[in-house]
């Protein structure tokens, strides 16, 4: 399997991760629970970047006050393509900051319940897991709420 820009990346950096393909390979999502990477547009700021459990919902107002934005929320496709670079599916928020590093990043705060979790590497079925602090010391986003209390219930 060769690797790819973001795994190259971290390799330049210096962190450690694991490579995943999900077609192949199986991740014990237990201790490797996964993030999924939203592409946002806000009123202010435009593109804006969330991370956030796989399972999880977005609170939009939530999200907008943290953004700085009025109002936030998913923009068509063709815009993701447009400003990240990478297809529906395959957002990352690795390959995303090296390419926009000005974009606004947040991540939501239930993330530092875990030392590795599972981000996709930017191609459709491949990740990295990796551990939190080397994703926060990396991408320096905003921790915050993010997500819909209905998820916390």
């Amino acid at each position: 399997m060769s690797k790819n820009e973001v795994e190259l990346f971290l390799d330049k950096q210096n962190i450690a991760y694991q490579s995943y393909e999900f077609s192949s390979d199986n991740i014990d999502t237990s201790k490797t629970p996964i993030f999924k990477t939203l592409v946002l547009k806000g009123n202010k700021t435009g593109p804006t970047i969330a991370l956030v459990p796989l399972d999880a919902r977005l609170d939009y107002k939530k999200t907008a006050a943290v953004s700085k934005n009025r109002k936030i929320g998913l923009p068509p496709m063709d815009y993701v393509m447009e400003t990240t670079g990478y297809p529906h599916g395959a957002n990352t928020p690795i390959g995303i900051y090296m390419h926009h590093p000005e974009y606004p990043i947040l991540f939501d705060e239930v993330i530092k319940n875990y030392e590795r979790i599972t981000v996709s590497a930017g191609e459709l079925d491949k990740s990295v897991v990796i551990a939190v602090q080397d994703l926060l010391d990396l991408v320096h986003p905003v921790i915050a709420d993010l997500l819909s209390s209905k998820d916390s219930e």
